[in-house]
């Protein structure tokens, strides 16, 4: 019997390559789509979160993040998640702030059996995480509990970190804290671009999701992440200033032209 899941996600070239490997898994039906409108806060504007955000970790940091959303939806708009959700027939929520009554309502609707988050800048919380049959699991790009909290691979390589990877953990009401479903570590390339190396591990992590989703039987399964590890926020222009390779104009043509390594 195929597992009904939810994917919440924020519209990127990163929820794309996600949704592919979604759609392809003969155990998995995708029965809707939570899609973040945030930038930085539920509550705060956009142009408003944008200003903090250049205010604080600069132009060239901004640049990256635009080009994997807005950018990709802009100049990849046949691959854009609305564009492969419309063709799909899978329904799909914009919300701020997936935990107030129209994202409960949207999620209880569906009844799925998981609920997926990926790239999503939003935490989940109750009753939310108890609604789906097997719960609320995440892929995050580290192996955690190291690198915790937002850009992961950025910190890892201001940090000049050589190991990294992406962790499938179950989510619960911390960010980034719950038992830990499975795990593939990889080797930090610096020389490759930010953007390409996000790509890669969110499809590792994806195939991650498809397995661990085909043997989820309960709400408690996974192991307690092991170690204190760290969590990193957004980076200001002296952090940025140190880590190459923000932008990869030559890998980010690759990627729109919709061609894995």
């Amino acid at each position: 019997m195929k597992r009904r899941l939810i994917l919440c996600t924020h519209s990127s070239l990163y929820s794309s390559r996600v949704l592919e490997v979604l759609v392809a898994a003969p155990h998995i039906e995708l029965v809707g789509i939570v899609n973040s409108t945030r930038v930085l806060t539920a509550k705060g504007p956009p142009l408003a979160d944008i200003r903090r955000l250049l205010q604080r970790s600069g132009l060239r940091y901004a640049l990256h993040l635009w080009l994997a959303t807005s950018g990709f939806e802009l100049l990849a708009p046949g691959r854009r998640l609305k564009a492969q959700a419309r063709r799909l027939g899978i329904p799909v929520l914009d919300i701020a702030d997936i935990n107030n009554a129209d994202g409960l309502a949207f999620v209880r609707a569906l009844g799925p059996d998981v609920c997926l988050s990926a790239y999503f800048n939003q935490i989940v919380r109750e009753p939310l995480l108890s609604l789906p049959r097997f719960g609320c699991i995440n892929i995050h790009p580290s192996l955690l509990p190291r690198n915790r909290g937002v850009d992961p691979l950025f910190h890892a390589r201001l940090r000049g970190e050589s190991e990294g990877g992406v962790t499938l953990h179950r989510l619960d009401a911390e960010l980034d804290t719950g038992p830990v479903l499975a795990q593939q570590g990889s080797t930090l390339n610096h020389d490759q671009s930010l953007m390409a190396g996000y790509e890669q591990l969110f499809r590792i992590g994806a195939a991650l999701a498809v397995d661990a989703i085909a043997k989820l039987d309960d709400r408690q399964s996974g192991q307690a992440q092991q170690g204190q590890g760290n969590y990193d926020g957004w980076p200001d222009r002296a952090a940025v200033a140190k880590v190459r390779g923000l932008l990869g104009l030559r890998e980010y043509w690759r990627v729109l032209r919709n061609r894995p390594e």
